[in-house]
C-alpha cells in the first residue's frame, strides 16, 4: 500500500512549479539597475538563474549599426569586463561592479572580473552593454543603459533599440526606485525596470560614495486555481482513505 499512498500524494501536489536554471540567458534576462558616473561603477539584476561558470561581458564601446548575425559587432577602442560567476547566481539577485576604470581596483559583488581596454563612465553621452558570445563567433547583446545625444546610434542595429533604458541629460548616479517584491514572475519587471520614470536621477554634487541599493528582486508566490485546490483535496481524501484502510487492516 506504499506505493498508493505516494501516487496519491501526488495527485494532490502535481501543479507545483520547479524553477529551471538557465545555463544561457537571452535578451531581457538581466538589466542594468544603477549606474555611478563619479564612482565608475554600476549594478546589474538577473531575472534568471544563472550557473557556475556562465561568463558575460559589459563594455562601454558602441555597436557597429549592423544587425546581430549579419555583421553586427562591437567598433574597436573603449574597454571590456568579464565576468564570470565562480557559483550560481539566484534569480533576483542585483550584483554591483565597482571601480571599472581602474584594471588593479575592479571588483564585483558576486563571481570575478577582469577588465581589457580602457573603461570609464562618463556623466555625459555615455552607454553601456551587457553581452555574451553567441556560441559561432560572434556576440549577443544582452542589456543597454545610456544617456545622451548619441545614446541611440551608440546601439542602433543591436537589437536592443527598444528594450534599452535611456536616461535624459546629464547622470552622474542613477538607479531604478521602482518595484522589486509584488511582480508574479521575474519577468514582470521586465518593462518597470526599463521605463526611466521608474528611476532616480543624480546629474549634480558628490555622488563618489554612493552605493547602488543591492535589494534582490522577489516574486510573489502565485494563487492556486479553483480545480488545483480540488485536485489536493482529492488526493488527500485518498490518502486518507489509505490511512484508514490500513489502520483498519492493521
Amino acid at each position: 500500500m506504499k506505493n498508493g499512498y505516494l501516487m496519491a500524494f501526488s495527485v494532490g501536489l502535481s501543479m507545483v512549479a520547479i524553477p529551471a536554471s538557465a545555463a544561457v540567458p537571452g535578451v531581457g534576462d538581466l538589466s542594468f539597475v544603477a549606474i555611478n558616473a563619479s564612482e565608475d561603477g554600476f549594478a546589474l539584476a538577473s531575472f534568471v538563474d544563472l550557473i557556475a561558470g556562465t561568463q558575460l561581458f559589459v563594455t562601454d564601446k558602441s555597436w557597429n549599426g549592423l544587425t546581430v548575425g549579419a555583421g553586427g559587432a562591437f567598433d574597436s577602442g573603449e574597454g571590456v569586463l568579464s565576468w564570470t560567476l565562480s557559483s550560481a547566481l539566484s534569480a533576483g539577485s542585483v550584483v554591483r561592479f565597482s571601480a571599472v576604470d581602474s584594471a588593479a581596483n575592479v571588483a564585483v559583488s558576486h563571481g570575478t572580473v577582469s577588465r581589457s581596454g580602457s573603461f570609464s563612465l562618463a556623466q555625459t553621452n555615455e552607454s553601456v552593454m551587457l553581452y555574451r558570445d553567441d556560441g559561432v563567433g560572434g556576440v549577443l547583446p544582452l542589456a543597454a543603459l545610456g544617456y545622451g545625444t548619441s545614446f541611440a546610434s551608440e546601439i542602433a542595429g543591436s537589437g536592443l533599440e527598444a528594450k534599452a533604458i535611456a536616461l535624459g541629460g546629464t547622470v552622474k548616479f542613477a538607479e531604478y526606485t521602482g518595484d522589486r517584491s509584488s511582480a508574479g514572475g521575474f519577468g514582470g519587471y521586465a518593462e518597470s525596470v526599463g521605463d526611466p520614470s521608474q528611476w532616480a536621477k543624480l546629474s549634480s554634487g558628490d555622488v563618489s560614495l554612493m552605493a547602488p541599493n543591492l535589494t534582490a528582486f522577489t516574486v510573489m508566490a502565485p494563487v492556486p486555481e479553483p480545480e488545483t485546490y480540488a485536485m489536493l483535496l482529492a488526493g488527500l481524501g485518498v490518502v486518507s482513505a489509505v490511512a484508514r484502510r490500513r489502520k483498519h487492516v492493521g
